[in-house]
């Protein structure tokens, strides 16, 4: 009697254990299935968005080797069909070779696709210079200037946060794309201080201020310049 209770003892004893070692087994299974899937979800994204910003007309250099990462896995694969444990994958190191594999290949594509951006950032769109740099060679107080800066300083702001950073969707690409090319039309518009005669520049800066400019200031440079330009009606004269 108390032999068969020993042997029922030892037999429940044993399930225990084995039913122990399948929830740790499995544990490291699903840990292990976590890590490769966020892995390659890095990777298949990288790939996406590699094809969208060739197909948005940006030169990419050829992308890294990814033959020994897809040996490595293809040779897991069988084994772990042959046999489904966790012992099989950390076998001989083939689960930490496989993730350093395609760890490199996220490094490696990262940076390539970060380095042709920004050569195409600097090649090809209209990055501008900052608005503080750009209002140095500028009459704000000329109307036109004022406009088109506010919209430059808008537009910029949009455009300059892609400098470096790679856009992550194909939506972003086309935006940037456009701001660039609105960045470039605003600062078309621009009268440069070199095309201002100092005449005018005097009347425009006086014009600014609260008490405005005096007759004396409007000369007959400044009516031919303000009238060439189609500014002319937009001054009016007040007694102070």
């Amino acid at each position: 009697m108390m032999l068969d209770e020993a042997r029922i003892a030892r037999e429940r004893l044993m399930c225990a254990e084995a039913a122990k070692l399948n929830v740790v087994e499995a544990r490291e299974l699903a840990n292990k299935k976590y890590e490769l899937r966020e892995l390659v979800k890095v990777v298949k994204s990288l790939a996406e968005r590699r094809e969208w910003l060739q197909q948005g007309g940006v030169p990419l250099s050829r992308a890294p080797d990814v033959d020994k990462a897809k040996q490595l896995c293809d040779k897991i694969l069988v084994r772990f069909i042959e046999s489904p444990k966790n012992d099989t994958l950390v076998r001989n190191r083939g689960w930490i070779n496989l993730l350093d594999a395609l760890k490199a290949f996220k490094i490696e594509e990262e940076t390539q696709q970060k380095q042709d951006w920004k050569e195409y950032f600097a090649c090809k769109l209209f990055g501008g210079v900052p608005p503080e740099q750009r209002k140095q060679t500028l009459t704000l107080s000329l109307p036109v200037n004022k406009s088109a800066f506010e919209r430059y300083e808008h537009m910029y702001r949009l455009v300059s946060q892609y400098k470096s950073a790679v856009p992550n969707s194909k939506e972003q690409l086309i935006n940037v794309q456009t701001w660039s090319e609105q960045l470039a039309e605003i600062n078309s518009e621009f009268v440069e201080n070199d095309d201002v005669p100092v005449a005018v520049r005097a009347f425009f800066s006086a014009t600014a201020t609260t008490h405005g400019a005096s007759l004396e200031l409007l000369t007959e440079e400044v009516i031919t310049w303000l009238r060439a330009n189609n500014m002319l009606n937009n001054y009016a004269v007040r007694a102070r």
